[in-house]
């Protein structure tokens, strides 16, 4: 599966063991990982290996992972990071959406803006999902001015919900149903 982007060679594609460095550098980068509920551990390079050929194997059947990668048509492509869609309920027509560009010198360039409406877009045409929705923790900003210009909604907060650096987070869910997607 390959998905064009808005910007111009940016793509979405399958993810693949040749991914691993990016995929793991992330998980363990500091400046990157204080945003995410799931990176609060560090993870080694073996369980990064395994969840990734967990991923590639076809992993679970009710999630959808792809890398963000510019210039995908060549061989030596570039990994900037993961979109997914998780725990898909084909019966409610909904999932759980996640992004993260893997580096930091990588972000604010509107690669993860154009990665997560394609991945949406896919979601709502492909998939045939009425609603997706996520959850981010609440002291990251610059995210969620991302995700409600995308036009998500804030749906409620989890109080006090991630333990964080020494500190109790709220969570923040957000959703979105294909109407309100501005791309």
């Amino acid at each position: 599966m390959l998905l064009k982007t808005d910007v111009e060679g940016l793509f979405l594609r399958e993810l693949r063991m040749d991914d691993l460095e990016g995929f793991y550098s992330w998980q363990n980068d500091p400046e990157i990982a204080k945003y995410y509920a799931f990176t609060r551990l560090p993870r080694t390079r073996e369980e990064a290996r395994g969840a990734l050929e967990s991923i590639v194997a076809g992993g679970r059947g009710d999630s959808v992972h792809l890398a963000v990668a510019r210039n995908a048509h060549a061989p030596d492509d570039q990994f900037l990071g993961v979109m997914s869609l998780k725990n898909i309920s084909a019966l409610d027509r909904h999932a759980e959406f996640a992004a993260v560009i893997a580096s930091a010198r990588e972000m604010g360039k509107g690669y993860g803006r154009a990665a997560s409406v394609r991945m949406i877009r896919y979601g709502f045409d492909t998939l045939n999902l009425r609603k997706i929705y996520l959850s981010i923790l609440s002291d990251n900003e610059r995210t969620i001015h991302l995700y409600e210009t995308i036009g998500f909604r804030r749906e409620g907060i989890f109080r006090q919900h991630v333990f964080n650096d020494g500190k109790y987070e709220d969570l923040v869910w957000y959703s979105l149903f294909p109407e309100e997607l501005r791309d």
